[in-house]
């Protein structure tokens, strides 16, 4: 895929100690005795100590040196002299400069230079130094990144024992911007180091010109590294970044050649790197160490010859992964020495010690370790103050190893509840009775049952942050115990486990319904909700639902969800009613009341009720009303035969005095554990009750009902609430604007 503007970010923790040892050379000795005679040319001038302190102006860029005054040796320069001097206020790191111009303005002395070099000094000599640097030796620190202090180390017991240097990381971040993507490293630790020199330079005469070359030239360092890593990030990109955080320059050390000063600078840089590829989120810790000695040499008879380490190396693990996808990510750090002459270019050794982590998902192994240690040199071709080399550069060498691999772990199964109870006939989400976990990603999963077959086999997700876990929706169709075998399945792992699921039916809930005091001789409306999770008809159960009562009271029917009773006498009177579902389980309720006399106005009387459909009969006329059985399912968005809506509430009521009646019109939707009013209409004048949807979203399927009041005049010869019908709706449940 194309890149987008990733971002990586690498955690490294660390204590790193690097030691850059100055080593006594192997081959220091020159092949001839005499070449330690130094033959110094008559124009090679060396800055005694008042034409030092005349010196107020030194530009190494231009060339230009200016005295205040001038001096026996200044007025005996002549073109093309090389003027050569030892460190001083105007030039801190010495100069060896070959003279091309000089002028007078006022009593000032101007020479204009250009870089010599040192055969140009020079025709015979001999230079070998080594040593180790000291605090006091340390000229500068600087860091180049906020939250990095540099210097020296201050004596505290157990800190840095022996080490005279240090850079303190604290949340430094190291923010690397290339092309799309942007690399960001954050260090925290401490990096202790010492440092040394080790320098040898021959120069021979010969006959022409040049009269002099250089004939033997090397440098090496050794160093002792110990690196604890910590590594983490989150991103999806290509990395290959590495920046210089601190340099330490060191104080000039100045050796001579007979009379001519040799002013080396000692410089060290520390680098923080990241290479790889990384994906989502991960985290590893490790630790290495390795120690060597490494350089390089010229001699003008055998020319390039590396001076051959024999490094030790090596590397431990401790794996605390998270990891949802592949990654293959290197950390490292790296240590590299310069020796400047006069402060202006000199050979580079460096050392560089890296750990990698190569995981892929899935496979097995899991993941690889690998370290590696490299050691590299750069010498160039034309150093300004050494002469013309031949140019060398390149790495002493690279090892590489594998310290350790692992197995892709097995899938983990947890069994949150066994045994656990479904419903008969009712979708279930088994996912809920048990977990499958994996570090690394997805597995493939099979759910077996006893009784009823394969419920599932396929891959499974194991994202512990998903929004919504997977699901294992399933529907038992019969009762009773079974046991559900799980296997998990990573590559090649897998792990098992089991637990037990009751499928059990629920004998059916009743609700009575009922509205106003019952009196002798009127009909009297009572309906019963049915709930039960293991009958997804309800139609079914009310056609099996029975009522009874006792003499001399009478019922309209003796099946059904709505009955109405004609109560023949008056006081304490039951009416009895027994659901039964499919599977043979009853739920009885008695209902008693306490009859009232006759009123003496009994109207209105209600003389029937229901819900309605509006739809096409046939016939000539078409269209027309047909009542909805209760338990029924109705559809609130759709229209009817010539009316908008298809579906109404209605009563019907003798009213022989044409009283004002109102009526309180009331459609209820029941999800599971709730009872909400979705429509209604207070103090309407009229007997029919529209259903319809109030909401624009959410479509769903609910119990229902549709109650009314019939408002007298007189409250007293109100009548109801009664629920004129029950069954399902299918509505939406809410609104978006």
């Amino acid at each position: 895929m194309g890149w987008q503007n990733f971002a990586s970010t690498l955690w490294l923790r660390w204590i790193i100690v690097v030691l850059i040892l100055g080593l006594p050379a192997c081959s220091g000795t020159p092949p001839d005795p005499r070449a330690r005679e130094a033959i110094i040319p008559a124009t090679t001038k060396v800055s005694d100590p008042s034409t030092r302190d005349a010196l107020t102006l030194y530009d190494p860029e231009t060339g230009i040196l200016r005295f205040s005054t001038s001096t026996p040796l200044l007025d005996s320069l002549k073109i093309d002299n090389v003027l050569v001097s030892e460190p001083s206020s105007a030039a801190p790191y010495g100069y060896l400069r070959k003279i091309k111009a000089i002028r007078r303005e006022g009593a000032q002395v101007v020479l204009e230079t250009v870089q010599a070099n040192l055969t140009d000094a020079i025709h015979q000599g001999w230079l070998e130094a080594a040593d180790d640097l000291e605090a006091s030796d340390l000229a500068s620190a600087m860091a180049l990144v906020e939250g990095l202090s540099v210097g020296v180390v201050q004596p505290t017991a157990n800190v840095g024992d022996g080490f005279r240097f240090e850079a303190r990381f604290d949340e430094t971040v190291l923010d690397i911007n290339e092309g799309d993507v942007r690399v960001k490293v954050r260090v925290n630790g401490v990096f202790y180091f010492n440092a040394g020199y080790n320098i040898a330079v021959g120069i021979k005469p010969r006959f022409g010109i040049p009269p002099a070359y250089v004939d033997h030239f090397e440098a090496w360092i050794g160093f002792e590294q110990r690196a604890q890593l910590q590594v983490s990030g989150e991103a999806n990109a290509q990395v290959n970044k590495e920046k210089k955080v601190a340099e330490y320059r060191f104080k000039p050390l100045c050796f001579a050649i007979g009379p001519v000063p040799v002013c080396v600078v000692p410089t060290v840089y520390i680098f923080v790197g990241a290479t790889g590829e990384v994906n989502l989120r991960f985290s590893y810790n490790a630790v290495q160490t390795a120690q060597a000695k490494m350089g390089a040499r010229w001699t003008d008879s055998r020319g390039w010859e590396e001076i051959e380490p024999t490094p030790a190396f090596n590397t431990s693990f401790d794996q605390n992964f998270d990891i949802n996808a592949g990654l293959k990510t290197r950390a490292y750090t790296k240590a590299e020495g310069a020796l400047m002459l006069y402060g202006i270019a000199g050979p580079t050794i460096g050392a560089q010690m890296s750990i990698e982590l190569d995981v892929a998902v899935p496979r097995d192994p899991f993941w690889i370790l690998r370290g590696s240690l490299r050691a590299y040199y750069s010498f160039i071709v034309d150093i300004p103050v050494i002469g013309r080399v031949a140019e060398h550069s390149g790495t002493l060498y690279e090892i590489g190893r594998e310290f350790g691999r692992s197995p892709a772990p097995p899938p983990t199964i947890t069994i949150r509840t066994s045994p656990a109870t479904v419903q008969l006939r009712v979708e279930t989400d088994l996912a809920q009775f048990f977990r499958v976990a994996h570090p690394l990603g997805n597995v493939d999963l099979t759910v077996t049952s006893n009784l009823d077959g394969t419920l599932y086999s396929g891959s499974w997700s194991t994202n512990p942050n998903s929004l919504f876990g997977p699901e294992l929706k399933r529907t038992f169709n019969t009762v009773g115990s079974r046991t559900l075998t799980l296997i998990a399945r990573y590559v090649n792992s897998q792990t098992s486990s089991s637990l037990v699921l009751d499928v059990v039916n629920t004998p059916p809930t009743l609700n009575l319904q009922y509205g106003g005091d019952p009196r002798q001789g009127q009909i009297y409306p009572i309906t019963v909700l049915i709930t039960d999770p293991n009958e997804p008809d309800t139609t079914r159960l009310c056609g099996s639902t029975q009522w009874s009562v006792e003499a001399p009271d009478t019922l309209s029917a003796t099946t059904g969800c709505s009955v109405s009773v004609t109560f023949g006498t008056t006081g304490a009177r039951q009416i009895r009613v027994t659901a039964r579902d499919s599977e043979g389980a009853t739920t009885t309720r008695t209902l008693t009341l306490d009859v009232l006399p006759p009123p003496v106005n009994p109207y209105p009387k209600i003389t029937g009720y229901g819900v309605y459909s509006d739809e096409y009969t046939g016939g000539p006329i078409r269209c027309g009303s047909v009542r909805v059985a209760d338990g029924r399912t109705i559809d609130l968005n759709n229209r009817g035969c010539v009316t908008p809506h298809r579906y109404y509430g209605g009563i019907t009521v003798e009213n022989p005095s044409n009283e004002a009646l109102t009526y309180d019109w009331k459609l209820y939707v029941s999800p599971p554990g709730f009872d909400n009013l979705l429509l209604s209409e207070t103090a309407s004048t009229s007997y029919i009750f529209e259903l319809y949807n109030v909401h624009n979203s959410g479509l769903t399927t609910n119990d229902c009902r549709v109650t009314v009041k019939v408002n007298a005049p007189d409250p007293s010869r109100s009548k109801g609430p009664i629920t004129v019908w029950t069954g399902r709706c299918t509505y939406y449940s809410f609104t978006l604007r």
